[in-house]
């Protein structure tokens, strides 16, 4: 194999890593991101990413997975462990991590033509983010459609929450939602706001047509006035008992169900 090895935490790629393990900036100035972990890094290269570098640690033992993962990246690294561990974002680093390519078509809303989108406005913990990609993907929901305002889907704590969902689940970044909601709208979208109040219908009362948008908003505040006011209904989950509110990723869950439960049923 052809590796380089790197022994300073002053090398270029070092640093590098590091900026991109903890910058949003730097993720998007570069257009690439970093994933840790031999199955995600796998998952990455499986699914079409370009892979940069693969950086392994002297520790980690040879495996026909990790030999595989080898013959899809550009440059390979090796470092010593202490290197690997001042790189890492976890407290117990695997061993393997890789600098990906950000696809071009995370920044093409305008190129959906069809399907059942989540929209999320402001999501703001990477956890909910993770969950939400996990059950879009298990249920068939077409994608996640982010604002930029909201966690970056490529940060470590979303992919390691995504568990591969957000590398496999087309994901689109819009840096206004309001403008990609319309855009749609123009396309013959329907359009769905998740409120807690207020509300015309229980999400189980709908018929989510072949295409449409659903808008789940910030875990604080929900969604802004301006969506929901851009939206052709406002739904709601009916809730019993004295709960005030759902956590994002469970109410997103069961959103998500209602919107594809009938799907294939003739």
């Amino acid at each position: 194999m052809d590796f380089s090895y790197v022994t300073s935490k002053e090398n270029k790629l070092i640093k590098s890593v590091r900026k991109l393990m903890t910058s949003t900036r730097e993720r998007k100035t570069t257009g690439t991101f970093v994933l840790e972990g031999l199955r995600l890094c796998a998952d990455a290269a499986y699914n079409g990413y370009t892979v940069e570098t693969i950086i392994v640690a002297d520790s980690v033992e040879e495996t026909e997975k990790l030999s595989l993962l080898y013959n899809s990246a550009k440059q390979k690294v090796r470092v010593p462990d202490s290197i690997f561990s001042y790189m890492s974002d976890t407290v117990t680093p695997q061993g393997v991590m890789c600098v990906v390519k950000v696809p071009d078509t995370v920044f093409s809303v305008s190129n959906i033509t069809c399907g059942k989108y989540i929209v999320l406005e402001n999501t703001a913990d990477p956890s909910n983010l993770g969950a939400i990609s996990r059950t879009a993907e298990a249920l068939g929901v077409s994608g996640l459609i982010i604002s930029s305002r909201g966690c970056d889907p490529f940060s470590p704590k979303s992919q390691r929450a995504g568990m591969g969902a957000l590398l496999r689940l087309p994901i689109y970044s819009s840096s206004d939602v309001l403008a990609d909601i319309e855009l749609l709208r123009n396309k013959g979208f329907i359009s769905y706001a998740s409120v807690v109040s207020n509300a015309d219908c229980d999400v189980s009362e709908v018929e989510y047509p072949e295409n449409c948008l659903v808008l789940i908003g910030n875990e604080a505040n929900g969604l802004t006035d301006e969506a929901i006011a851009m939206c052709d209904k406002k739904i709601t989950i009916t809730m019993k008992g004295r709960a005030e509110s759902l956590n994002a990723a469970a109410a997103a869950s069961i959103i998500m169900w209602e919107m594809t439960r009938k799907d294939g049923v003739k």
